[in-house]
């Protein structure tokens, strides 16, 4: 065999493999989609949708420069005339 027919005869194989493992991802991907929960979710509240136990969603505090800069003032990147 040359060099050019084992190297496609290499993708050809990859190609294969990589589709068989993607299909059996999807199908491992299925099957943990479609089980019942075992027991109830301790966070959500009667009816309501998951809630974080232990973690607070992080809010960025408005830095000193931002609250000095009205986003409503002109800020002189524009020449008069054009």
């Amino acid at each position: 065999m040359d060099l050019i027919s084992i190297l496609s005869t290499v993708i050809l194989i990859t190609t294969i493999g990589t589709m068989g493992v993607a299909v059996a991802a999807y199908v491992a991907f299925k099957v943990r989609d479609r089980r019942k929960p075992q027991k109830k979710d301790p966070t959500a509240a009667e009816g309501g949708a998951f809630e974080p136990i232990f973690l607070t969603p992080y809010r960025p505090q408005r830095s000193a420069t931002e609250l000095e800069v009205s986003p409503s003032a002109p800020t002189g990147d524009s020449k008069p005339g054009h």
